[in-house]
């Protein structure tokens, strides 16, 4: 066995072949997988291993085509061929219009990453798969291309190809212990030796966190038993010429592929269970669960009703074993937190689906730092330090029993909440609020009007429509009031911090105590990598403002490029902190009586920072706004927070202030063309194509500025006025000339104060003039959509700077 080598992937599934496979792909030959029993012996060798499509990002969709393309290719090896049904094709049914509104939006999605799918209705549905009624039944969503694989044949097939370059395979050799050094490298432990690399891989499956518990991290993953049956062979099968499709219901919570002459059919049933919450048997390997065969008689009922035929068909066999899930469903595939040279794939509840194209973004992410599509829907750090196993157990029994019904814009479920709070959230429920969740954070979306009302979520405006413009009309003409809790915040510090920042980021940074500015971090590719606020504070102090949800990613990023010499110190404020954010033209007014001091336009202009007092609360005040109305984040430690909100809410008592959410702020960044990141921000593009390049100095030098140079456009970005009003574009939506896809959309919505459907997104450089007409999908049909000045409402700043 080798004692070095550049790369250990540890777990022998889908998850770690496919990484193995996919490093030597990328040109990285002297890698070792190790295997603690026998290759597919976790959860991969009782797979019902269907492969997909679908996909509810641009992203999700790519990686899937990229594992179809790649299976097509292994089972078509004339030396080697694998079991593949491919391009059976599968159907997803509905019997709720909004639902088909959503298939209608992954079309469109869809077809931006070159994949057809089709919108049928009920009557199609039953010629398609003539096992099914129609009975409570709209239609459905067709993917041409849906199949299923063979799991051992598909894992083995990727491991000759990989050995074939260089990659050893090493079974029966569990990790007992993993070491890390002082230059980062690990050392991984085994009964049959040590091997030094320099990254490892945790492609573990269900024993995730035997192995992250050796390198002190506990992954957001759980098991849930998972049980199908494989019935007998039965004559309306035997007599069809071709096999049928596959089917996935979220009526009625199964799915049914064809096995033979027979159907396997998996059940998501209400009364789940988790499995391996308090530790798994060492022995359990190639084992199942015990049957439970009363645990989905409710969903069997279903099944008959859906497909009636099978009432008079015996069950061949029943296989019960664990499936993993992470907190939103989604795998965790890249960087592991705070872990240098460490990396997971792991959570792939739909592992032999899609684990070729996993295994792809991963091996891209190890060998050159970046995935050429943006990874983030299935980044490790996207997820707060919040997400333990309790919580995704929750969560996971939750997306078990809503297996195939997907999130609607806006729908945040119940389980586990309220999971992160601040001393206002009970305050602020009193008043009205209704939440929305950012990074598990309590955020408000907006101000009930009434006790009773209820948004219900879909694809076209609703019932919030009215009340989000009066929550904006009351920011635009007197003054509003909001929390925006758990935003990232960092305090730099150190003699060198300026200059590292300034190498950092690509534009140029405020440099005298008081000022903030907008900055953008690059990928050593030349995109973008992150979006920061620096407000320079006094003594030296820096603080680098972003997103919530880029705590820990952003973390990683500027350890990674410290220097270690001391000079430059890193803190983390992000849950000592609260920003009240206070927006209106009557907004100064209050801030001046309730802070001592001069606060006019004059002594605090725009992009100002100041540290001061709400009432008697700490404060830090910064001028600032992203809703293109004068306005003021006001950053409070959160013991303070109760005091400075009784303050506010005095003060503009007499103004007529009103309380606003999230919605009201999306509705108005989207009229200044404000962008959001991992939204309009994506590791896809540089700062030129997203349309940034006043915020570029290329007369200094900066991380990636030697590949931004080398690069040509291939996008542009742009905003559009859409002709219709009974829905927004909804992000991923593709943007046409004719029938042709010519980019997509990134963001969207209805602008209050304009009164216009706008959308963002991404074009074809040479469509991106002002006036050119193009059309976006709305619901999956095109409407009229024009390329418009890219800030719609107050061009010139005159409100912010008031």
């Amino acid at each position: 066995m080798k004692t070095q080598t550049r790369a250990v992937v540890i777990g022998g599934g889908i998850a770690g072949c496919s990484t193995l496979y996919h490093l030597t792909r990328e040109g990285w030959t002297d890698v070792v997988l190790v295997e603690r029993d026998e290759i597919t012996s976790g959860t991969t060798w009782h797979s019902a291993a269907q492969v997909t499509n679908f996909g509810m990002t641009q992203t999700m969709v790519g990686l899937k085509s990229h594992s179809i393309r790649l299976y097509k290719e292994l089972a078509e090896d004339p030396e080697h061929p694998i079991t593949y049904h491919h391009a059976d094709g599968g159907i997803r049914l509905a019997n709720d219009p909004r639902v088909m509104d959503g298939y209608r939006h992954f079309a469109s999605m869809a077809k931006g990453m070159g994949v057809d799918f089709e919108v049928i209705d009920a009557a199609e549905c039953a010629r398609r798969h003539p096992l099914i009624s129609t009975d409570n039944l709209i239609g459905g969503l067709w993917d041409p291309l849906d199949g299923d694989i063979d799991p051992a044949g598909l894992c083995h097939a990727l491991l000759r190809r990989a050995r074939a370059d260089g990659a050893e395979v090493y079974r029966q050799t569990p990790v007992t212990g993993l070491t890390q050094h002082r230059d980062d490298s690990w050392t991984v432990h085994t009964p049959r030796g040590d091997i030094r690399t320099e990254v490892i891989v945790n492609a573990c499956g269900y024993r995730v966190n035997e192995l992250g518990a050796m390198m002190g991290v506990e992954h957001p993953v759980a098991s849930m038993e998972h049980q199908y049956f494989i019935t007998e062979p039965f004559a309306e099968l035997q007599e069809m010429d071709e096999r049928v499709p596959l089917l996935r219901c979220p009526i009625s919570d199964f799915y049914s592929r064809q096995e033979k002459k027979g159907l396997l059919i998996g059940f998501y049933e209400q009364e789940c269970r988790t499995w391996g919450m308090d530790g798994i048997d060492p022995a359990f390997s190639s084992a199942l669960c015990p049957d439970d065969v009363d645990r989905v008689l409710p969903v069997l009922e279903n099944v008959f009703e859906r497909m009636p035929v099978l009432q008079d068909v015996g069950i061949k066999s029943i296989v019960n074993g664990p499936i993993t899930y992470t907190m939103d469903g989604a795998p965790l595939v890249g960087p592991i937190p705070g872990k240098r040279n460490a990396f997971c794939i792991i959570g792939l509840r739909a592992g032999l689906g899609e684990g070729g194209g996993h295994g792809w973004l991963l091996a891209q992410q190890i060998v050159h730092g970046e995935a050429e599509l943006d990874t983030w829907v299935i980044d490790p750090r996207r997820f707060g330090p919040h997400a333990n196993v309790e919580l995704t157990a929750l969560k996971a029994i939750e997306d078990y029993q809503n297996e195939f019904r997907f999130h609607f814009p806006h729908e945040h479920r119940p389980a586990g909440r309220p999971m992160r709070t601040t001393p206002l959230t009970a305050v602020l429920a009193a008043e009205g609020a209704d939440f929305g969740m950012v990074d598990g954070w309590e955020r408000i979306a907006y101000i009930r009007p009434g006790p009773d009302f209820i948004e219900t979520h879909g694809y076209r405006f609703k019932e919030t429509f009215d009340v989000v413009a009066d929550e904006v009309r009351a920011v635009h003409e007197g003054v509003g009031l909001t929390e925006v809790n758990g935003f990232t915040r960092f305090e730099i510090t150190g003699g060198g911090a300026a200059d590292w920042l300034d190498a950092m980021t690509c534009g140029r940074i405020p440099r005298r105590a008081g000022r903030v500015g907008l900055a953008y971090l690059l990928n050593h590719h030349g995109c973008i990598k992150s979006e920061a606020t620096l407000a320079c504070l006094p003594d030296g102090r820096i603080w680098y403002g972003a997103a919530a949800a880029a705590e820990r990613h952003d973390m990683d990023w500027l350890t990674r490029h410290m220097p270690d010499d001391g000079s430059v110190r890193l803190r983390n404020l992000t849950r000592s902190h609260t920003i009240l954010l206070l927006a209106g033209p009557r907004a100064r007014a209050v801030l001046q009586e309730v802070a001592r001091g001069d606060w006019s336009a004059e002594a605090f202009p725009w992009l100002s920072v100041r540290e001061g007092h709400i009432g008697h609360a700490p404060a830090t005040i910064m001028a600032v706004s992203y809703s293109g109305e004068s306005a003021f984040e006001l950053h409070i430690p959160n013991e303070s927070l109760a005091q400075a909100w009784q303050s506010l809410r005095a003060a503009g008592a007499a103004r007529g202030m009103r309380l606003f959410g999230s919605y009201a702020v999306e509705s108005m960044r989207l009229e200044k063309s404000y962008r959001h990141w991992k939204a309009d921000l994506v590791t896809e593009f540089d700062p030129f194509e997203s349309g940034l390049g006043r915020f570029v100095d290329m007369r200094k030098d900066f991380l990636g500025k030697a590949a931004l140079e080398a690069r040509a456009p291939q996008r542009a970005f742009v905003t559009l006025l859409l002709e219709a009003d009974h829905a927004p574009a909804q992000g991923g939506a593709s943007i046409r000339v004719g029938g042709d896809v010519v980019g997509t959309v990134t963001s969207a919505g209805w602008g209050h104060r304009t009164g216009r459907n706008i959308a963002m997104g991404f074009v074809r450089p040479e469509l991106a003039g002002v006036g050119s007409a193009l059309s976006v999908d709305v619901t999956g049909a095109p409407v009229a959509a024009t390329v418009t000045d890219p800030c719609l409402f107050d061009p010139e700043n005159l409100r912010v700077r008031a």
